[in-house]
Formats: structure tokens, sequence, C-alpha cells
């Protein structure tokens, strides 16, 4: 099941929880149990993933194994598949001592919609916010002085927990009107851990937590989250696995602390709906549950009923020093981030430029960057800000850095540091001229660029076909172009190698003949006078259509170079389109992934993006023409980019 479980399902799951209980069924005697923590291998993907693979699926190990016999690298989804495990008895008064006082409090039942906001302000104690914050709804917390606690030793209080701990928002806990107390807690990518007061400031609450960390023997350093978890009478928490990066990593656990009756608690989990194996709920009972399986919780009692919930990593995961949280400090949340109220404002925006080059895939890649859950989009994918939707009546670099915030989410993303945004204009690559001082001038913090570039005469056949077609918007028909409706690919071809000539960029060649005189283009490439013939060729270059520069757009390593002299080259990563097609896109965004500093997603669509079916429209002869053209310019490169991969022939 996808999406938010419908009312009428979870009132139908407690339902038969009740049923189960009012047939005096009791809970199951524990089972015997070694005490041996689940490993992280059955927790790869999802088990509805899993099973969707087949029933047995190969996992790939941190040594990758070629050897199919090696059966620790295989996990088979059937009875043995491991969902739970006793991990062992402890007692746990000295915490009930703690968190008695208001355990069985009523907090307010935040709807699921009002959860996945974004905006905030400077004196809310915490927000949380969808991937896209455009989309989102608002809920502003409750912000809390000294004088509204009533008690400093009823630690369920949220008036306390926002003045002596700090107030953390979990959007299905605040759904179900789950009261909590936070000890620690992480992002979604174990990037931040984040440890609370009430952990690291109390030794009382520490003292009495040891004793489950002895049974698990874990040291507290590898706690990523934990906190109680109030669950009120006659709620369910319906069958679902839990989602985010750091599920894979971590082992869950839960210890029953307070419960009234542990007959009238139904916890399951297994490995389907008909599979659920109902877990014993006695104070104490230290059980690790495998959360990519399917699990639910139905309270059926008349009493409030608090776990102890953590999760724990193992020895070698490498994990950043500890952020010891200050007692009332304030939290700014996503739904997979979490920043510090002091750190707003600390990352600019945009932090990416996709620059080019046009018809060779940057809609696909831009599409494929805004999946990552830390990405949030601009208010158009085109902003165009920095060509023809630049403002000229403004003058001042703070008005003209105003002007180009307004297509980005710029408010909202100061609150969320560790989020950011990206434009991709892939006009921008050709029109150095003018963007590369409006960048340097508006933009003037680290940027990371992206180019994306094709075999120019594929590249050049797209470029032909969309400008000519008459299907689209009437916008994008203008923005488009009429100027190539009535003319042939060789005559635009011509048309483009004529211009620049015109402006004295292209001397070594032959536009009737095809002729390349290698000697002058050896001596003329990459001189000043080819500097100066290529800023007369862009001064040129009209911004009110599309139908323009059809040859000149392949000529990829002269568009590169004023780029790299303006910026540092480390700043860029230029991919080709076919290394998508030959390595998959998966694979292809590992590199976009590490260049934004970004952890590593599996794209969930990776269907490309602005496709276009078109007949063959380069003749054999054509083809031959822009081969020879293009072919001392391919050459060069492959010396500037200086990788190995480039002096593979382009892909057809």
């Amino acid at each position: 099941m996808t999406g938010p479980t419908p009312q009428d399902e979870i009132d139908r799951q407690h339902a038969q929880a009740n049923k189960l209980v009012e047939q005096s069924q009791p809970t199951p005697a524990v089972r015997v149990s070694d005490g041996k923590e689940i490993a992280l291998r059955y927790k790869t993907r999802p088990v509805d993933d899993l099973l969707a693979r087949g029933s047995a699926t190969l996992i790939e190990s941190a040594t990758n194994p070629q050897d199919d016999d090696d059966r620790e690298d295989w996990v088979v989804v059937d009875e043995h598949f491991p969902t739970w495990n006793t991990r062992g008895f402890v007692d746990v008064t000295a915490l009930q001592d703690l968190v008695r006082e208001g355990y069985n409090q009523t907090v307010p039942v935040i709807p699921t919609s009002v959860t996945k906001s974004t905006t905030t302000t400077a004196t809310e104690s915490t927000t949380t916010a969808s991937p896209n914050p455009s989309t989102s709804g608002s809920q502003k917390r409750k912000t809390f002085q000294a004088s509204d606690v009533k008690s400093i030793t009823n630690l369920w209080s949220e008036p306390n927990a926002a003045v002596h701990n700090v107030a953390i928002c979990r959007p299905s806990h605040d759904a179900w009107g789950i009261n909590k107390i936070v000890l620690v807690f992480c992002d979604d990518f174990l990037r931040d851990i984040y440890e609370l007061p009430w952990w690291h400031g109390r030794d009382d609450m520490r003292l009495a937590v040891q004793p489950i960390l002895d049974v698990l023997r874990i040291p507290p350093q590898r706690i990523v989250r934990m906190l109680l978890a109030s669950l009120p009478p006659g709620v369910t928490i319906p069958v679902h696995h839990d989602t985010g990066e750091w599920v894979r990593h971590t082992h869950r656990v839960h210890v029953p602390v307070l419960v009234q009756n542990p007959d009238r608690v139904v916890f399951q989990c297994g490995v389907a709906l008909d599979s659920l194996q109902r877990i014993p709920c006695t104070p104490g009972h230290v059980f690790e549950i495998n959360n990519q399986a399917k699990h639910a919780v139905s309270n059926c009692d008349t009493d409030h009923r608090v776990h102890l919930i953590l999760d724990y990593v193992d020895a070698d995961f490498p994990l950043l020093p500890r952020i010891l949280l200050r007692p009332g400090e304030k939290l700014l949340q996503t739904r997979r981030s979490i920043d510090r109220l002091e750190n707003r404002g600390s990352r600019p925006t945009p932090s990416f430029l996709i620059l080019g080059a046009q018809k060779a895939g940057t809609t696909s890649l831009y599409e494929y960057i805004v999946q990552h859950p830390l990405v949030v989009p601009a208010r158009r994918r085109e902003t165009h800000c920095l060509d023809w939707r630049w403002n000229d009546k403004l003058k001042s670099v703070k008005a003209q850095r105003a002007w180009c915030h307004k297509f980005y989410l710029t408010q909202e993303l100061s609150l969320h540091p560790s989020c950011l945004t990206g434009d991709s204009t892939p006009s921008y690559l050709l029109d150095s001229r003018r963007v590369i001082p409006r960048i340097r001038n508006i933009f003037d913090w680290p940027l990371k660029f992206f180019v994306m570039l094709r075999n120019p005469i594929r590249r050049a056949e797209s470029h032909f076909a969309m400008v000519t077609s008459s299907e689209g918007t009437p916008a994008q028909l203008k923005a488009r172009g009429s100027e190539w409706r009535n003319k042939t690919f060789r005559e635009v071809v011509h048309d483009d190698m004529r211009t620049m000539q015109t402006h004295g960029l292209i001397p070594y060649w032959n536009v009737d003949d095809g002729v390349l005189d290698i000697a002058c283009f050896d001596t003329f490439v990459g001189s000043p006078e080819e500097d100066a013939a290529y800023d007369r060729y862009l001064a040129q270059v009209p911004l009110h259509t599309g139908s323009h520069s059809l040859i000149s757009r392949g000529l990829y390593e002269l568009q590169l170079r004023p780029w790299f002299v303006a910026f540092d080259p480390a700043a860029f990563l230029v991919m080709k389109l076919e290394h998508f097609r030959e390595r998959g896109v998966t694979t292809a965004m590992e590199a976009v992934w590490k260049h934004l500093d970004l952890p590593c997603v599996s794209i969930q669509n990776e269907e490309a993006k602005n496709v276009r079916s078109y007949d063959p429209i380069a003749d054999d002869s054509m083809q031959v023409y822009l081969e020879r053209f293009y072919a001392p310019h391919n050459e060069r490169l492959v010396s500037l980019l200086g990788d190995d991969a480039w002096n593979q022939a382009w892909c057809p």
C-alpha cells in the first residue's frame, strides 16, 4: 500500500485487533532466542520490494562477491525471514519512575495534511516540510516560556520539553496523537546526530536506559534515534514499513515501559498481512523488529502504552561528531532534514546551475536531481533569469539578486540549509558573454555547475526537430521562433556556418565544399583572435527566439572554455547523454550526488524527459559533412576534460 492508509482501513485493522483481544487470546509467550541482532542485509529494501523480485534476491555485500554459492549474500524471503527477535529482558523500574508523571495526558491530533508544512518563523519552535515546500500547507507550533512550565518533572509536557529539552516534530506521531520524549534524533540520511538535553545532560536518564544498552551490547555513541512514545488508548498505527535512508543502516529496538495490560496491546510484525506475528509487550521485554517488514500496533486498552524506541548503527558505520543541543534550542525540520535555527541562511540560493547544452538531456538531469529528498525544485525549471528574463532596469546588485531570487523558494530554503535548489537553463552555456558576469556579480558564492553534452550531430537534429515542430503550447511555439519553419536542415546548417564565418569564427572551414584547413585550425583555435571572433558571434545571439546557433551549440570545447576561465573547473561536472544510456541512470547519478555533496539515493522515476520522436534528418552526405567539421573540435574537448571516457566515439 502506498501513500497514507485510508481511515476506513485503519478502522478495520483496529476492529480486527479488538476482536483478537476480546477473544481472550493472550499474548504468546516470548520465543526462545539467542539475543542476536537482525543482520542489516535483511533490511536493504522493503520486504515488498524483495517479494516483487522473487523469493530469493541477491543482495550485494561490501565485498561484492561473484560466487552465487556464497549464501551469506542471499536473502530468502520465506517463513525463516527475520522480522523480529527477542534481545533480552531488563528491569525498567527506574525508567518507569522517570516517565510516569503525565504519561497518559491527552495531546492534540494534528492532521497529516498539515504536518507536511515548511513555512515557519524565527519564533516558532519547529516545523516540518515536504520536499516541495510550494505544495505544502502550514502549521505553526506554539512558543513556550519558562512560566508555561507547570511541572519540571513531567517530561511529557510540551512546554517543559520546549523550554528544558528541544521540541521535535514527528509528523506520523502527531497525526496519531502520540506524545513523546525525544532523547536522540537524526536526519533521514544519518549526517547529523543530535543529542537532546534530557539525554546528554541528565545522569538519571542515562542510568535508567543503560541496562537496555547492556543487553544490546552497544555503547551510547551508536544510538542515532531514541525516544519514548505514549500511544493513546483506542489508537491503531496501521500496517506499514518505515521509510528513509536511515532505516537500512539501523537496528530498530522496542522496549515496553508502561503497559497496563500487555494482553490488550497488539504489536505485530511479519512478511505479509496474512503472516503477521504478535510480539509480547511485557514491560522490560527488549525486542528488535525488522522495520523494513510489515508491522503495526493497536492499543486496545483503556490506558496509554509507553515504549522506549531506539535505533542504532553497526560499529563500523562512520558517524560524524554528535551535536549536543542546548535546552530550549529551536529546530527547523522538513520530512527528511533537520536544521538548527541558528544556522538559517547559511546556504545561499541557488546551489547549482545546469548550463546546457540544449537538447542534450538537461531536462532529464534536472528532473532526476529534484527527486532527491533534499533538493527543492525552483519555481520553474528554466528560470532564464540571467538571460532573456534579466531585468535591465535594476542597477544595484541587491536588487538584481532579489529579482533572480523570485524564481526560487528562497525564503523557505533559507530556513532549511540542509536542503538546496538549482536551475536548469540550457541556453546559459552558449550565452556565456552575458551570463558569466551576471553570475559572478549576484551569485558570488561557490556554485556547482553541470553540463550535459551529446553527439553534436544528434543534438543539432533534435534542436531542428523541436524548433520546426508544430506541436506545443502557444508560448512554446513563440519561444522556439519561426525562422526555420520553411527551411531544410541543410539550409539551416549552412546559415549558421556562414554567420560564424561573417564574424571570423571558423576561417578554417569551407562551407560550400566541406573542407577543413587543419593548419589554419591549429593556429587559430585557442588564440586571442578566436576569442574575439567568438565574442562578436555571441553579441548577435538573439534573446527572442530559439531558432539560432544550430551548429555552434555543438562546439562544446569552445563554449566551455570561458566558463573554465571564469570559475574553478572543479566546480563543473560534464556528462554525456550517452553515459546515462550506457551506464544506467542510477550509476550515472552517483557522480551527480557526489558533485552536490548529497547522499546517494535511488531514482524512483528513470524515464527520460522532454523526448521527441522524429525521422532521421541528416542524410548520409550531411552526416559525413558534419562529422568532418566536428572531429577536430571533439578532439580538443577530450584534451580539455582530460577524461579517458571522452576518447570513446559518440554514440549514434
